[in-house]
């Protein structure tokens, strides 16, 4: 019999008697401090020496014997078991330790990131209004409705009269997310499309949706009027993915007579629209523009939002409206689609809509973007001044800079990164070869504080031009 190197089980712990005895003799097997064919205590000895239950022992050892590290090939004494020539890695000596890389500094200014501002929302509201969702446990229960709780839904219909959409709560589904309701699409519309058409550049974590889903992706490009329809009318496709309101991640707004050209193409050729209303409450001046799909007589156009900038994104709540000729397709499949958003979610942000709170939080957002939108604008001219180029939008989150620059585009990022600032890339942006000059950025600025707007453009110039 072979004596243990000294035990120490620890009483105290959460962990198991068992568990921990099974680890002090794996870690001796595994160091080669027990040997091939050296046979372990007994279970009584152990047991009696420990003033443990032989079950505790017993039961260490049979996992051990499960995992292979023992056998009892005589049935009654566990010894070591035979392993191949070097299993057991050696550690590594100080002398052979790899050297490590020099870590990063902590990002410092996240201008990649179109989370919403620190003091954006009224979490004990919002608090409030899940507390009065519980009210209703019998409901909460059960499953809720696959196409969304009907509350929310009716809130969804007279909210998207502000864009000009005017629907029935029938044709509203509520996901969690936009993914996930275009994980819907790309079934319901397979059986009839194998290709869809997406700027270039574009949203690409929905291009990977379609592609995953093997359909062919058809890039066309921007112009500054977004998606060049000749382009698009070329190509043959008969689905498109656009971004009108807000072109993301160019900021471009399609105007009245290209929405127009648009719509024509698709009423010609039979062709479905996917709008995705992307950012549009964040509009500085003016009014703001209608959507797509209110100039849509014909059911084209499939009209996509989400309420990940007004309230939290982690509030997963999206929707779609269907034109009536798909409603009729959903509805057939409707079972194979799990409803996925969260029942209390969904009927608290009915009632805070009801209430009229989301309103009132659009407004304040809006006033306090406009605001950090222009500091933001001021701080870059009066900091990076000729050295950049803006491309101005009036609305969103972000903007786009034509860094003067021989730096390359993974140059500038790396440098960025290196003083604390995350940016991101334009052309992450572009299923095709993005073009090789000008570097061009995007950056956001929701998240960064007001007082921080300044020290962060700062940073960026000592990054690239000192």
């Amino acid at each position: 019999m072979s004596m243990p190197n000294l035990i120490l089980l620890d009483p105290a712990s959460k962990q198991p008697l068992y568990l921990q005895l099974y680890q002090h003799f794996r870690r001796e097997i595994e160091q080669n401090q027990l040997k091939e064919g050296q046979k372990l205590p007994s279970i009584r000895w152990l047991a009696r020496s420990l003033s443990i239950s032989k079950i505790t022992v017993e039961k260490a050892y049979q996992q051990l014997l499960c995992e292979g590290y023992l056998n009892n090939g005589n049935r009654t004494r566990y010894e070591v078991n035979r392993f191949s020539e070097n299993a057991w890695p050696a550690p590594a000596s100080p002398a052979t330790t790899l050297p490590q890389p020099s870590p990063l500094p902590p990002i410092r200014y996240d201008l990649a990131s179109g989370e919403m501002d620190m003091d954006g929302f009224d979490f004990p509201l919002w608090k409030r209004y899940i507390n009065k969702a519980f009210s209703d446990q019998d409901r909460l229960m059960r499953y809720g409705d696959l196409q969304g709780e009907l509350e929310l839904r009716r809130q969804i219909a007279g909210y998207v009269r502000s864009r000009g959409v005017n629907c029935r709560h029938e044709q509203v589904i509520v996901g969690p997310g936009v993914q996930s309701l275009l994980n819907v699409l790309v079934s319901m519309l397979k059986p009839s499309h194998n290709g869809i058409a997406f700027e270039e550049p574009g949203f690409k974590i929905g291009r990977r949706i379609w592609e995953d889903r093997d359909y062919r992706i058809i890039p066309v490009r921007l112009r500054q009027g977004g998606i060049d329809t000749d382009e698009l009318a070329a190509s043959g496709a008969r689905l498109v993915y656009v971004t009108p309101s807000h072109q993301f991640p160019t900021g471009y707004i399609m105007p009245i007579g290209e929405r127009i050209r648009l719509l024509k193409w698709a009423r010609e050729t039979g062709a479905t629209i996917i709008e995705d209303d992307y950012d549009s409450e964040f509009r500085y001046f003016g009014r703001p523009l209608p959507a797509l799909k209110a100039l849509d007589s014909e059911g084209t156009v499939i009209y996509m939002g989400s309420f990940s900038k007004v309230i939290p994104p982690s509030i997963r709540i999206s929707y779609m409206v269907l034109p009536d000729r798909l409603l009729e397709t959903y509805q057939q499949r409707v079972r194979l689609y799990n409803q996925a958003a969260s029942t209390i979610e969904q009927l608290a942000l009915a009632r805070y809509m009801a209430d009229g709170h989301l309103e009132r939080q659009i407004r304040r957002l809006r006033k306090l973007y406009n605001e950090k939108h222009a500091l933001f604008l001021d701080s870059i001219r009066s900091i990076l001044g000729q050295q950049v180029e803006i491309n101005e939008t009036e609305s969103g989150l972000h903007m786009v800079l034509t860094v003067k620059s021989d730096l390359t585009p993974k140059e500038l990022y790396d440098r960025a990164l290196a003083k604390g600032c995350r940016i991101a890339l334009l052309q992450d942006y572009y299923l095709g070869e993005a073009p090789a000059a000008p570097s061009q950025i995007i950056l956001y600025f929701s998240r960064i504080p007001t007082a921080e707007m300044i020290p962060a453009i700062q940073l960026l110039k000592e990054a690239w031009f000192s």
